[in-house]
């Protein structure tokens, strides 16, 4: 009996994890990772480079101050700024399925999906959450699109 309770439990666990929402993002200990761009709503930080358009405000922050950030507030989306990678290592990391790829006026765009981030907007069809611009060594990975331009 203790050994059906205790498979229960354990089943129950990881049922109930699966479905809980990932706040971890592995581009946060990324070396090649220079700077961070909050999208959230309102005045709800009042630190690093703020672009304000609407009701949403676009805090650019070091990976650092950004992490500590995320933890704290709640973000519409986020980018990451990174140099000197490739976005092959960008996709291996983030665990990313690629959907879609396309090219606008030289720069690179890449259209996948990653279990780092769980809101999705639906691109052709296909629930799409990272969009990654490539344009020589530097990468711009937006959750879930690239809102800031490119």
């Amino acid at each position: 009996m203790k050994k059906i309770l205790v498979f229960i439990f354990i089943a129950l666990i990881i049922g109930v994890s699966y479905f809980v929402k990932n706040t971890y993002n592995p581009l946060f200990t990324l070396a090649e990772t220079y700077k961070v761009c909050l999208i959230v709503k309102g005045d709800s930080l009042n630190k690093g480079e703020i672009t304000s358009c609407g009701d949403v405000d676009f805090v650019y922050l070091t990976k650092e101050e950004g992490l500590d950030a995320v933890k704290k507030i709640p973000v519409e989306g986020l980018e990451f700024y990174l140099n000197g990678v490739s976005s092959d290592e960008v996709l291996k990391i983030l665990r990313a399925t690629v959907i879609e790829q396309s090219e606008v006026q030289g720069i690179r765009l890449i259209y996948a999906y990653s279990p780092f981030y769980q809101d999705a907007v639906i691109v052709d069809g296909k629930k799409v959450n990272l969009q990654l611009a490539l344009s020589g060594n530097n990468i711009i990975a937006g959750f879930p699109l690239i809102l800031t331009g490119y």
